[in-house]
């Protein structure tokens, strides 16, 4: 009973730092991470896009974020510019890790993504009024 333990345990640590480095490897080869400064005043000028679905978005957002929600983004990346630099804002780097290699295959190669995601997000923010 205790190996069984053991092991599940191991598995699920393997299985959630596996999870992490790919999420940090995806975003990486395609895109540069930037902590909260860097990511404010790099923005200006560029497309800064909040991949979240729409209600986390309209609770409270990046300031001068547009919101196209990941799946939509995946589906039709025809609403994003390849000539202009793309700042990616999510939840916690898992979405915009998708969004990247999405947007890599399709010829995107100024990628920026807020590094850890809203939750760290430091800069001016929208709420909801």
């Amino acid at each position: 009973m205790i190996q069984a333990i053991i092991t599940i345990v191991i598995l699920w640590g393997a299985w959630t730092l596996g999870s992490l480095a790919w999420t940090k490897y995806s975003i990486t080869s395609g895109a540069t991470l930037l902590d909260s400064a860097e990511f404010e005043a790099k923005s200006r000028g560029g497309q800064l896009i909040d991949v979240r679905d729409a209600p986390d978005f309209k609770a409270k957002h990046v300031l001068g974020a547009r919101n196209i929600p990941a799946q939509m983004l995946i589906q039709n990346a025809t609403a994003v510019r390849k000539d202009k630099a793309v700042f990616l804002v999510d939840a916690n780097n898992q979405t915009a890790a998708r969004v990247v290699r999405k947007l890599k295959k399709l010829g995107y190669t100024d990628m920026y993504v807020l590094k850890g995601g809203f939750a760290k997000y430091t800069g001016k923010v929208k709420a909801a009024s």
